[in-house]
């Protein structure tokens, strides 16, 4: 990354972990200490390298000492090398959202129910079928219109589902 200007994100390690995942980044095993991030372009994949420490319940990420994986910083194309940087912004401004107030998760379980969904019995539910009724149709329409669309999550700096998009 070009602009190495002092950068450094510290605080709640589970936030910061949370921040890390919704953004797209893992864990690499291999470098100790550090999350990484795939940025695919045309031309190939260029691995993006975050070091870290972690202490007591907080981490600390180093934007200063990042690296691209097997290749120099001057080697990267300056294209990369700023989608780098704007993922960097991006989890910065998620951490510091964080801090005050509780973002979207679907694993947290912060999604309102639609409505009630009502019990049947196995013989006579239709099995195979989306929807029960028609009351159960607008209950699915009504989940599908509070689904945040891929421009909305990646301008929360979330990832949408990047396993689905590597597999077709």
């Amino acid at each position: 990354m070009k602009p190495k200007s002092f950068m450094l994100i510290a605080g709640s390690a589970l936030k910061i972990k949370e921040s890390l995942s919704q953004a797209g980044f893992v864990r690499d095993f291999v470098h100790q200490s550090t999350y990484r991030m795939e940025l695919d372009t045309p031309s190939g994949v260029y691995v993006f390298q975050l070091p870290y420490e972690e202490q007591d319940g907080t981490i600390a990420l180093y934007g200063e000492t990042a690296f691209f994986e097997g290749i120099s910083d001057t080697d990267v194309p300056e294209t990369i090398q700023a989608a780098a940087l704007e993922r960097w912004h991006a989890l910065r401004l998620r951490v510091a959202s964080l801090s005050g107030k509780q973002t979207y998760s679907p694993d947290r379980g912060d999604r309102r129910p639609s409505g009630p969904v009502e019990s049947r019995p196995v013989e006579t539910a239709r099995n195979g079928s989306m929807v029960q009724d028609f009351a159960d149709m607008k209950r699915l329409a009504q989940d599908m219109q509070r689904m945040k669309t891929e421009q909305q999550l990646s301008e929360e700096g979330l990832v949408d589902d990047p396993i689905q998009h590597r597999l077709t």
